[in-house]
């Protein structure tokens, strides 16, 4: 949606989502159910005091009272059973309600982008400027159906996207993963001179800065902030530097198309554990709330250990930020704040052959910058122009998660520390 002094954004998720939605509705039938059984509590108690030895002899005695207790006893009953009915009629209409909800989402979700990169299929394939360059950045659901497809005809019709990490497990077990290296590398002059992050795009511009200086492949800093909401942590992780795509062709860098695959297939890997690392010897403590924040296979390293680093690993993840990278099967878990950025005409984010998730915690945010080629669409820069675009935005989602990281952007005083992840040779 456009906002103002800024290029549009399309938001998905977030608090004001139809999933939220959908949620509040699963909870107000539980709630129902609640009402009902205690109603119904309540009819039994009733009916247990009319019961009493007491209760009948009063009415032995004064009958002309009785009748009149028993005709109020009745009216009561009478509604109170009524009510118990509506209550568990609504109930039962709201589950309907929102089991139909999520299966019509499924299958929008499923078959409509399919649909439409499927009808632009055969002008992909054709030679020349209009080819599949143009295409997959004019549609980027074309990468989409292929991994689909690949991923179909290579697992005997397994359905996507479960085939696409199984496929992606497969070819990652063709590379060596390795033991990691972590060595610590000079920051830098002037490395914190631009001082701690004040919105999105200071984010994305730190991770590009990184990006532009990763010689030899890994490098991930450990920024410390120090303010008013106490000391936090930003990790910014790199993407792929090695484009190995010979698996007999060992590399010493970890951040190749082994880790890739093994990223894709939500399997462990080299790089991942040496993020982990860098974070023990960066001497990050269990209390400090951490934001990760990766572009493409930096975003995937990110994603895998927002959950893994919540497993019983000693640290505290409570935001992640993606950019350009397929985490759709990412096993995040709900108690970390997501915000996934994808361009326009980036096929990257499409190769898990999955959409993001639709739910409270997790905001996916569509923006259009960057040359109309896939590099222009998935490079960095092209994402930090998007960055300043959510800067900028009103939307209620986009302002609830700003509210939520604000520990991370009013910071007074950033420290960043730099590390190498390299594969044991």
């Amino acid at each position: 949606m456009p906002a103002d002094g800024a290029g549009p954004v399309s938001v998905r998720g977030g608090s004001g989502s139809i999933a939220a939605d959908v949620e509040q509705l699963a909870a107000f039938a539980t709630v129902l159910d609640g009402v009902a059984d205690s109603l119904a509590a309540g009819l039994r108690v009733l009916g247990h005091c009319l019961a009493e030895p007491a209760m009948i002899a009063a009415a032995a005695l004064d009958p002309v009272g009785a009748a009149q207790v028993a005709a109020q006893v009745g009216i009561a009953t009478a509604g109170t059973a009524a009510a118990l009915a509506d209550c568990a009629a609504v109930a039962a209409g709201l589950r309907l309600a929102t089991g139909g909800y999520r299966a019509a989402d499924e299958l929008d979700r499923r078959l409509a982008p399919a649909v439409a990169a499927g009808l632009d299929l055969p002008a992909a394939l054709v030679p020349g400027p209009a080819g599949l360059q143009a295409r997959l950045t004019a549609d980027p659901y074309l990468a989409d159906l292929a991994v689909q497809l690949a991923t179909l005809a290579s697992t005997g019709g397994v359905p996507a996207p479960g085939a696409t990490a199984r496929l992606a497990g497969l070819l990652g077990g063709r590379y060596p993963d390795g033991t990691p290296v972590v060595t610590v590398r000079p920051s830098g002059p002037g490395a914190d001179r631009a001082g701690p992050p004040r919105g999105t795009a200071d984010l994305i511009r730190a991770l590009a800065l990184r990006d532009a200086h990763d010689d030899g492949g890994g490098a991930v800093d450990v920024r410390i902030l120090d303010g008013p909401a106490g000391r936090r942590v930003i990790v910014d992780i790199t993407g792929t530097s090695v484009w190995n795509l010979d698996p007999r062709r060992r590399t010493p860098q970890a951040s190749d198309v082994g880790t890739d695959l093994r990223a894709l297939a939500n399997q462990s890997s080299v790089y991942e554990r040496g993020v982990v690392q860098a974070l023990r010897q960066a001497g990050v403590r269990p209390d400090e709330p951490i934001m990760l924040v990766g572009h493409s296979l930096g975003g995937m390293i990110a994603a895998r250990l927002a959950g893994q680093l919540q497993a019983g690993s000693g640290f505290t993840v409570t935001h992640l930020v993606t950019a350009g990278s397929p985490i759709g099967l990412a096993p995040v878990p709900g108690s970390v704040s997501v915000l996934a950025l994808q361009n326009s005409g980036d096929p990257v984010p499409e190769l898990d052959g999955a959409d993001n998730p639709r739910r409270g915690n997790w905001i996916t945010v569509q923006t259009a910058h960057g040359e109309r080629t896939v590099h222009g669409r998935h490079s960095l820069q092209a994402y930090l122009a998007g960055a300043g675009d959510l800067d900028a935005s009103t939307d209620p989602a986009l302002a609830g998660w700003r509210r939520s990281a604000a520990g991370f952007l009013t910071a007074d005083r950033v420290c960043t520390q730099v590390f190498q992840i390299r594969r044991a040779q």
